[in-house]
């Protein structure tokens, strides 16, 4: 489980935490939710979003089109 790499805190850290705590009037879990989700947001925003996959009858459209513009070869469909 992640949590179990979690070191301990330092003295410093944990008097920091605890200012935090009572000046956001929240709890530890809580500010560790919040601290993720934006993080995790702004993770977002830096990376390029992805491509819109094609619905089935996109695809379908797009089979036809391309098998529509090919040559047919009617010499080698007899010689089958």
């Amino acid at each position: 489980m992640i949590t179990q790499d979690i070191p301990k805190l330092d003295q410093q850290t944990v008097q920091y935490l605890s200012e935090i705590l009572v000046h956001e009037n929240t709890t530890g879990d809580e500010l560790i939710k919040s601290l993720i989700r934006d993080r995790w947001m702004s993770l977002q925003t830096e990376m390029p979003p992805l491509p819109k996959r094609k619905n089935n009858k996109q695809m379908i459209a797009e089979f036809l089109r391309k098998k529509s513009t090919q040559p047919i070869n009617r010499a080698s469909d007899l010689s089958r």
